[in-house]
């Protein structure tokens, strides 16, 4: 089966679809389209797939800002059906929301069905972003998707489209059942985690086991990611500043991966709560560094806000945790709390409640002696389920299918 696959950014790098293709390429042919980025040639040889670059800069901010105020792009509808027809696809694979109607119409004039590859609950990401201050935006392209976008035509836009996909790919099972009340039949979504494979998991390991839960005079808590409001690390802070005295004295806090204007403003937070003893920001490091640090942790932290957004996703650092062996403390987002619930591996607490975090973090360093089992039970959990050997699998079925 020849694949038309449809990348509304640049390409590479993007984990996830390496890995679909990486996947896939065994038993099909594969082409990408997606925008030019810089010096980037037009067509490419990535790994056997066939890539297909479109758009000068000036095209690429005039197409995406159609897209994003319009939910329409004729310029991506023309790319794309021009695409299919030279690649001679037999099926078109979109990754996402926004491309989803030009593709749908593309293919509908070839007679092929579409995949949607939807990593997200796009509406609810936008209004996330829209709820940042326009003092804290960061980009022009944040700026121009604060003052022109409305969420409800995009509600309305994936309430059309998406049920006219001939299968629908999410990545949690959470977003499965909000699409089935979306009104897409369930017999045509296939969950498809956003899982690491084991050799990447392997890769991660640290070579010694360096979590000294008994000897260790200080729990080492770690977060790695985003610093942007959605991630509440002021709640983190403000948590370690309502612990009780003793315990905060043998507890690091380590957030890594602060930014702009994001990191500022935490340091500020920090400074004006007196925590900058318990707790170290530090910049965006490169991935191996980031490793290092996670490798010499005795906990992983996910403080997502919960929302419509963060209900219907999974952050893919929760397994890098637990693969690790880290006992986690999540907030209670609907993924979150089942995976760690499920795999008995840490605690969950109230998404933006301090003295409930406050809690965890207490009842983790009191009760460190439980540490070892529960980052057993997380590693146990990664290699049993949450892998892409085992994801991986359910997309090669979606295919079958559609043979």
């Amino acid at each position: 089966m020849r694949i038309a696959m449809i990348l509304p950014t640049q390409f590479p790098p993007d984990i996830r679809v390496e890995k679909e293709v990486g996947t896939l390429s065994g038993e099909h042919e594969i082409f990408l389209l997606c925008p030019k980025r810089g010096e980037q040639p037009i067509r490419e040889n990535w790994r056997g797939m066939e890539i297909h670059r479109a758009f000068s800069r000036t095209e690429r901010w005039w197409n995406q800002l159609n897209l994003m105020t319009r939910c329409y792009s004729g310029a991506w509808e023309a790319t794309i059906e021009k695409f299919v027809v030279n690649v001679n696809a037999d099926v078109v694979h979109v990754h996402d929301l926004p491309l989803l109607g030009p593709a749908l119409k593309a293919a509908s004039n070839r007679g092929i069905p579409v995949v949607a590859d939807l990593h997200e609950n796009y509406p609810a990401m936008l209004q996330e972003t829209l709820k940042v201050p326009l003092r804290q935006t960061t980009s022009l392209g944040g700026l121009a998707t604060k003052l022109s976008v409305s969420v409800r035509r995009w509600k309305a836009y994936e309430k059309a489209v998406v049920p006219k996909a001939d299968r629908v790919i999410t990545v949690v099972e959470e977003a499965q059942e909000r699409l089935v009340r979306l009104g897409v039949p369930r017999g045509k979504i296939s969950v498809v985690g956003n899982y690491a494979t084991l050799d990447d998991f392997e890769d991660q390991i640290p070579a010694s086991d360096t979590k000294l839960v008994n000897e260790q005079p200080r729990l080492r808590v770690v977060y790695a990611g985003g610093f942007d409001a959605t991630r509440d690390l002021t709640t983190v802070l403000d948590a370690v500043a309502a612990l009780p005295p003793l315990v905060r004295s043998a507890i690091d806090v380590q957030l890594i991966g602060g930014q702009g204007k994001h990191l500022v403003i935490l340091r500020r937070h920090a400074h004006a709560l007196g925590v900058e003893d318990s707790v170290n920001l530090v910049e965006w490091l490169p991935r191996a560094e980031a490793e290092r640090l996670m490798n010499q942790a005795d906990v992983g932290l996910v403080p997502h806000v919960k929302s419509a957004h963060t209900d219907a996703t999974v952050p893919h650092k929760l397994f890098q945790y637990m693969w690790r062996r880290l006992p986690v403390i999540v907030s209670d987002c609907a993924p979150l709390e089942r995976i760690v619930r499920e795999s008995g591996c840490g605690f969950v607490y109230r998404s933006g409640d301090s003295h409930s975090l406050a809690v965890c973090l207490t009842d983790m360093h009191a009760r460190h002696d439980r540490a070892i089992t529960l980052g057993q039970a997380g590693q146990n959990a990664v290699r049993e389920k949450y892998n892409w050997d085992r994801a991986g699998e359910s997309l090669l079925q979606l295919y079958r299918g559609l043979a």
